[in-house]
């Protein structure tokens, strides 16, 4: 179009007006908010603190460390400014993890509402399908689940569907003949080309044919040259974004992975050649395979990817070209990346199937302009329950499977928070098992619990040991690594149910002031000075066990090795839950490093019993027992000692 191209014309009759489109619009996208937020990820698999995209980017985000490459400069920005903004607003409200994953809701929600506005502009301000539709591609499985999981692929759809609406107000514009307003709009779309390349380059993938769509509407616009430099200007303007990257890259040399680089420049560019983006390419010819390109018609239905790829046909030779070349190149993208991620990347294409289901949906709504007022009614009644139907459909049967809210599984952090709930000392170094490092590492610097904490690995562990710079604890599972990496003497203290204090000397210890004083004799060599029970912390958000800390004092030298059992008591009795005697055992106190034994005369011996937090118990006192065993189920006792406790509230 050029010289035709300015001539205006009518602008078509709105199904429904501004206002009530809006307030349609308003409803269904506080509705899609309430799902997403019902459903909100609220914690962490195991396999998930292990690697991956999602972990990647709640590190990113909380850190301001760049993410995977070549490091999503402005999305990890706002994901940043995000969290430190809403955390402290949200406390008491919403965990952490809640809060990194309502960054991706936001972004589904600004993909929603472009879904929309697309949606209301190529169907004639249509609220009821435009709603419908926004309601049934919102319910999509992968499009749910990333609504509510920490990753970038909700903001690659809205990302898209801007391109979109700023492509088809361009051309209304020139349509129209209003060319500074065109003029505007086409220096808005280059930015928001040029903007993947500092978000998710993929999205590109619809570039080339915005690019012809523009080249096809208006000729002219290419012999522009100063709005083109501009375009380009501002196409290039994101990357500055990557000085972020340089610079957190320069500050914090540990974040920069595996590798050896003279400086950080040179680490910057290997960094934004995405050699790790580039191997995790299966650039591969050949079959299809289970997932591809099954997947597709799995996640929209065939009803809909066949009638939408049919809808799009309705909405204009040149915009039809232009939904199904950027779908076709989609397509091959996903074909060469068939064994890799593709089920991510070709996210932003979907909606474009949506929109053409929208587009068939208002020529089928127009159907009945000749129809009576009545049949008219009942036509478009029925036409909505369809795409209603559609929108359930897709709702019941995702639903299981998108709900990330309080799964079973998200056990991931509760190997680090039996660790702090026995409350280590300030500025703590905890060496303990793999499981033990991401989940403590996790909740010191993502959560904020006790940032004074710092999780080690075995190396750091040992040196830390040899300096004595800060107290160290070994976690019960990883004890039996510790002592035969470091095959030395080891002063050892039990300091709660799942730690260890270690150390070359330790101070010697004493009962500490809250704990209540005893003076139970065992066969007059062992003594019972004091007890101490303790709830776990308020903050921690797991059910655990009280924690009973028995203090030992040897009268003399103890020649034999005596087990320790706890039973608490209701009147004297023993407690029978569920049919078993409720007790804790130790056959050798402090988790087995402390024998009697190795008691020496005088000195403190603190070891530590689960009681379970169960209200059933209800128990009123502790037994104690120091027996052995002598074989053929036979024990000899040398003391039992009991005592009143007041269970804590």
């Amino acid at each position: 179009m050029n010289g035709a191209s300015h001539i205006s014309s009518p602008t078509p009759t709105r199904v429904h007006t501004q206002g009530q489109a809006f307030r349609v619009g308003m409803l269904t996208l506080l509705f899609l908010l309430g799902l997403y937020l019902w459903t909100l990820d609220t914690g962490l698999a195991p396999y998930e603190l292990e690697g991956g995209d999602l972990i990647t980017h709640q590190y990113a985000q909380v850190q301001a460390r760049f993410s995977n490459a070549p490091g999503y400069p402005l999305y990890t920005m706002g994901g940043w400014l995000w969290y430190h903004t809403l955390k402290p607003l949200l406390r008491g409200v919403a965990n952490p993890v809640q809060v990194l994953s309502a960054y991706s809701t936001f972004w589904a929600i600004v993909a929603l509402a472009l879904l929309y506005a697309v949606s209301l502009h190529i169907t004639r301000g249509n609220a009821i399908i435009s709603a419908l539709i926004t309601l049934a591609y919102g319910v999509t499985y992968f499009f749910w689940y990333y609504a509510v999981t920490t990753e970038q692929y909700t903001s690659a759809v809205a990302h898209t569907l801007a391109i979109v609406l700023v492509t088809f107000r361009w051309e209304e514009a020139i349509r129209r003949g209003e060319r500074e307003r065109a003029d505007r709009l086409f220096l808005l779309l280059a930015f928001l080309l040029g903007l993947a390349l500092a978000h998710m380059v993929t999205v590109l993938l619809i570039g080339p044919p915005v690019l012809w769509f523009v080249w096809r509407t208006d000729r002219a616009f290419w012999r522009r040259g100063r709005l083109l430099v501009r375009a380009v200007g501002l196409g290039l303007l994101p990357l500055l974004a990557y000085t972020y990257v340089y610079i957190r890259g320069a500050q914090h040399p540990e974040w920069r992975g595996e590798g050896s680089w003279p400086n950080t420049l040179s680490w910057f560019l290997y960094f934004l050649s995405t050699p790790q983006g580039r191997a995790e390419l299966t650039w591969t010819i050949g079959p299809f395979t289970e997932e591809f390109p099954s997947l597709i018609w799995q996640e929209l239905t065939w009803p809909v990817l066949v009638l939408g790829l049919a809808g799009i046909a309705l909405l204009g030779r040149r915009r039809a070209l232009l939904f199904y070349s950027t779908l076709a190149l989609y397509f091959v993208f996903s074909y060469i990346d068939r064994y890799g991620n593709w089920y991510q990347v070709i996210m932003p294409a979907y909606p474009l199937v949506f929109l053409g289901l929208a587009a068939l949906a208002q020529r089928v709504w127009e159907l009945t302009d000749t129809m009576t007022p009545a049949w008219r009614q009942a036509f478009h009644g029925g036409l909505a329950l369809v795409l209603l139907l559609l929108f359930l459909n897709r709702l019941v049967v995702n639903y299981p499977r998108a709900d990330q809210s309080y799964r079973p599984v998200d056990t991931g952090l509760d190997p680090g928070w039996r660790l702090l709930a026995d409350i280590p000392e300030p500025n703590a170094a905890i060496f303990g098992v793999v499981k033990e490092k991401l989940a403590l590492d996790y909740i010191t610097i993502i959560w904020g619990y006790r940032p004074d904490v710092r999780a080690v690995n075995l190396e750091e562990a040992i040196a830390l040991l040899e300096e004595g710079s800060r107290p160290l604890y070994v976690s019960t599972d990883a004890a039996p690594l510790f002592f035969e990496a470091v095959q030395k003497p080891v002063a050892v203290q039990s300091a709660g149910l799942y730690l260890i204090r270690v150390g070359y000397t330790l101070p010697p210890l004493q009962l500490p002031p809250e704990a209540v004083t005893l003076d139970l004799y065992f066969g007059n060599q062992v003594r019972l000075v004091g007890y101490q029970l303790t709830p776990p912390p308020k903050e921690i958000p797991l059910e655990l066990p009280w924690r009973l800390s028995l203090y030992w004092q040897a009268l003399a030298p103890q020649e034999m090795d005596w087990s320790i059992s706890v039973r608490p008591t209701r009147n004297g009795r023993y407690i029978y839950l569920d049919g078993s005697l409720v007790q804790s055992d130790h056959a050798h106190p402090a988790h087995g490093y402390r024998p009697t034994s190795s008691w020496k005369p005088r000195e403190i011996i603190r070891d530590d019993y689960p009681i379970p937090a169960d209200e059933r118990l209800n128990f009123d006192g502790i037994t104690v027992i120091l027996y052995r065993t002598l074989g053929d189920n036979q024990f000899e006792n040398l003391g039992i000692g009991n005592f009143p406790v007041r269970p804590p509230e």
